[in-house]
């Protein structure tokens, strides 16, 4: 079976080719086709797929200049490292939300590796859909599990990538996992392709 493959056309929408498994954020299956176009400006009439709208309301795919720094920071631990890169993030904010004793933006530094069991800080980095957090024990970076191809759309959120689908045309931060990225829907990221959160502080809405 050939594995999915997306491209970003230029000012334009996501290319996805060979993708079987498309989920909404309600969890239903979505339809698919050999080769699909999927909205990135967040102005089509036709969410998740693209309508031709960003002709029309110049879109473009440049990256900001001062969008997040590109820097990883570790963050050691008597079991693990807790390893970060803010550019990635999108986020969701599993993290200090979930597990608060670890992750904590009061604090400085605000990521605490002996804040909770390496079972629970392990379960919870491996929730993190764009992979800006991931860890390392005894100095070896830990392998994602393997996930079947998959892209599912977040509410009024990213496009989230799972199971190692090739991404052409990208720039890729230090560290970023291709196992699992989130991409930009709503138009506005300063990192396009990929989220950067943005669509929280728009109130980026997939139902217009």
């Amino acid at each position: 079976m050939t594995k999915p493959v997306i491209s970003c056309s230029k000012n334009g929408p996501i290319i996805v080719k060979g993708l079987e498994n498309f989920i909404d954020s309600d969890g239903k299956r979505l339809e698919t086709k050999p080769a699909m176009g999927l909205c990135r400006c967040g102005a089509s009439l036709n969410k998740p797929y693209c309508d031709g709208s960003h002709k029309h309301v110049g879109f473009t795919e440049e990256i900001s200049p001062d969008r997040s720094e590109d820097k990883v920071t570790r963050y050691e631990g008597k079991e693990i490292t807790i390893v970060n890169n803010p550019l990635l993030c999108s986020v969701a904010e599993y993290c200090h939300k979930e597990l608060g004793s670890v992750f904590n933006e009061n604090k400085a530094p605000w990521i605490e590796p002996d804040g909770d069991t390496l079972e629970h800080i392990k379960a919870l980095i491996e929730k993190c859909p764009s992979g800006a957090l991931s860890y390392s024990i005894n100095g070896q970076p830990q392998p994602v599990s393997d996930c079947e191809a998959t892209i599912t759309i977040e509410k009024n959120g990213p496009f989230c990538i799972t199971g190692s689908i090739e991404l052409n045309d990208a720039s890729w931060g230090q560290c970023a996992s291709q196992e699992h990225y989130t991409l930009c829907r709503c138009g506005e990221s300063k990192n396009k392709p990929f989220c950067d959160g943005t669509h929280a502080s728009i109130n980026f809405d997939d139902s217009k």
